[in-house]
């Protein structure tokens, strides 16, 4: 008997909650840990944890707070996920994550983040990311076709160099150096929907070029200063990292990388950005008529989740949420 298909028949019985003792050994599969995301998200709106499998031992987060199954989104979700859902799997480290647009408060439109890892069969660990304010909702009515689409075969990438590939691109931020990265040329980065670099391929409507996510009350001449650096700066993912503009990043921590979906090349990185301010000038390269502007002078972090499409040991796309929340706050994955 195939295992897959012994992981199937066990998930229906999981999702409507008819399997309470699962042998130790027993695995959900790919297909099965998609259909458990969708069913955890149908709960969140029905405000009814009970209608998913937890593990008597749980761990959940919400931007960050360990908080009880059942409070913050559980109490606030109205609606979604509408049509823009992006969902990565890994039956090896039986976690899933989802990128989805939900509703709040009746028709608050925010963006999710989430992740579910399973111990036997029920979730022993979730995680939300939910943003609420900057998000560019022309960019979020549906999902770049490369980050939903499966890979053939031949595109496929090794599971171990997904891992590396996923892991070198903070390694590329915080050295500054976009070479460290197997970026493909057409390579497009959005986060919170916003495009902050892209390549030759067609795109949706950009939001207006922005810093990158600066809190609240920030000076408009500051934002001013990032922003035309950033529309200065040369319009590939590895061209714009080495361009230095976000020499403001001061370390990027806790980075993980939980769930690998080899199917769909898709690799999903958890990590959290550190803003010290520290460093009051960035030395750019390769930006016409800019060779310096002054840093961005605000002290936060970021906990941020990046989906990396990864096709033949390239990046080609990046689909990330970005929290401002206060400077040395733990993600509470530590």
């Amino acid at each position: 008997m195939k295992r897959p298909k012994l992981a199937s028949a066990f998930a229906a019985l999981l999702l409507f909650g008819m399997v309470d003792n699962l042998p130790a050994a027993q695995t959900c599969d790919r297909e099965c840990l998609v259909s458990l995301m969708k069913n955890y998200l149908a709960a969140l709106v029905a405000h009814d944890p009970g209608a998913v499998p937890f593990d008597k031992e749980v761990k959940f987060t919400e931007n960050t707070a360990v908080i009880p199954v059942g409070d913050g989104l559980w109490v606030t979700a109205s609606g979604g996920p509408t049509d823009f859902q992006i969902y990565a799997a890994d039956p090896v480290t039986q976690q899933v994550a989802c990128l989805v647009v939900m509703k709040e408060n009746s028709n608050v439109d925010v963006l999710l983040g989430a992740r579910l890892g399973l111990r036997r069969g029920k979730i022993a660990e979730a995680e939300h990311h939910v943003v609420r304010e900057g998000i560019a909702m022309a960019n979020l009515q549906k999902p770049r076709p490369g980050l939903v689409e499966d890979l053939a075969p031949s595109d496929r990438t090794p599971r171990e160099q997904m891992l590396d590939i996923g892991l070198s691109y903070y390694d590329a931020l915080t050295g500054e150096d976009g070479t460290l990265a197997p970026f493909a040329e057409e390579c497009e980065r959005r986060e919170n929907g916003a495009t902050s670099v892209g390549g030759s391929r067609a795109k949706a409507k950009p939001a207006p070029e922005r810093p990158q996510f600066p809190p609240q009350g920030t000076p408009d001449p500051e934002m001013a200063k990032l922003a035309r650096a950033l529309a200065a700066a040369p319009k590939t993912c590895e061209a714009q990292i080495s361009a230095g503009v976000w020499a403001y990043i001061s370390d990027i921590r806790n980075r993980r990388l939980p769930v690998i979906d080899e199917q769909k090349g898709l690799a999903v990185g958890f990590s959290n950005l550190y803003h010290d301010s520290k460093l009051k000038v960035m030395k750019l390269k390769g930006v016409p008529e800019l060779e310096s502007v002054p840093s961005y002078q605000g002290v936060f972090n970021m906990p941020a989740i990046h989906f990396f499409k990864i096709k033949k040991g390239k990046i080609y796309d990046i689909e990330a949420t970005g929290l401002v929340l206060p400077y040395g706050i733990k993600t509470g994955w530590e």
